[in-house]
């Protein structure tokens, strides 16, 4: 017996199941392997399309993503069975003629008995193959199918990335728009009467980054459906907000507390090593400052954006360069 074939085999064959049931069942994040992939193929793909947000290429790196995450479990598993196999030359043999089997009928075997088709051609040897062959054959099926069904929540948390772009964008298409969009010339009640369903959207899409971090890499070309640009320009809505005449306080508090939540998650999981190419500009705020919506002066609002929220603006200006987007989709979307 080849030692080295058989350790290897276990080795690779546990490293990708272990990545695999962290990846499907835990709430926790993808597996180390999957987090490499991921990263890798989005990669790729923001290079080729010149890390433009707009390019029609992008849209397809999150199925890509998907795939070869896939493609790496299966390959995984079928690499660490057949060196399994490999490491006893007499381990499976021709059913019809009992000849030792060849390198690549043992990468044959290997397959069919992962995918559970049973063809039957070759069989085990001893006892032991065989219930090598049976768990073999138990964990293509589980695993496998685990691996497929992932992909439903998967797409399902994508949905939901798109609605709460969709929904922000709806009630503005800039964050001074929003907010002259919800003024009604005494206060703000029609945009805080959407905040506790844009905070449960916004926390389940921060739980799904969680427990599906690979949502990250689905991406859409139109601004209005990109969830990025959304939650900036839903960032500097509130941070303008904070000045605004009147204030609902309860519900900018739990505004606060979901966009903190998602940035902490953003900051720990994407954005570790980013870092921010352009600065963040400063708000236009004449049209604001002419409805009377401050009870600041817009001096004072400026310096706070300069500089209390420099740290925080530079974090988002790393969230949209790292989506392919830049202000422009925030304060000029039509550019």
């Amino acid at each position: 017996m080849n030692y080295l074939y058989f350790i290897s085999g276990i080795v690779l064959f546990l490293v990708t199941v272990s990545d695999l049931i962290k990846t499907t069942f835990s709430s926790n994040g993808g597996g180390r392997i999957t987090k490499v992939v991921s990263k890798g193929v989005w990669k790729l793909f923001f290079v080729v399309s010149g890390k433009n947000g707009k390019s029609a290429l992008l849209s397809y790196a999150g199925p890509a993503v998907l795939i070869s995450i896939l493609l790496v479990w299966v390959i995984g598993l079928w690499s660490g069975l057949f060196l399994l196999l490999l490491s006893d030359t007499d381990s499976v043999v021709n059913s019809s003629t009992l000849a030792v089997t060849t390198p690549l009928e043992k990468l044959y075997y290997a397959g069919f008995t992962l995918s559970t088709l049973g063809v039957g051609d070759y069989i085990a040897t001893t006892d032991a193959w065989r219930i090598v062959t049976s768990l073999a054959a138990f964990s293509g099926l589980a695993f496998i199918t685990a691996s497929i069904t992932y992909f439903v929540p998967v797409l399902s948390a994508v949905g939901l990335q798109s609605k709460l772009s969709l929904y922000i964008s709806g009630m503005g298409r800039t964050p001074q728009q929003l907010l002259l969009n919800s003024w009604n010339g005494k206060d703000f009640s029609s945009f805080f009467d959407n905040v506790p369903d844009l905070c449960q959207m916004l926390i389940q899409h921060t739980l799904n980054h969680h427990a599906y971090p690979v949502i990250h890499y689905f991406h859409n070309n139109q601004v209005k459906l990109t969830v990025a640009p959304a939650i900036v320009l839903l960032d500097e809505a509130y941070h303008l907000l904070r000045f605004a005449a009147e204030q609902d306080k309860l519900k900018m508090e739990m505004l606060q507390t979901t966009l903190d939540t998602f940035l902490e998650t953003m900051q720990e999981s994407f954005l570790q090593d980013a870092t921010a190419h352009a600065d963040a500009p400063a708000p236009d705020l004449g049209e604001l400052d002419r409805q009377g919506l401050f009870r600041e002066s817009t001096e004072n609002v400026k310096q706070v954006f300069a500089q209390e929220l420099k740290e925080r603006r530079k974090l988002l200006t790393a969230l949209l360069e790292k989506d392919g987007w830049t202000w422009a989709q925030v304060y000029h979307p039509a550019e």
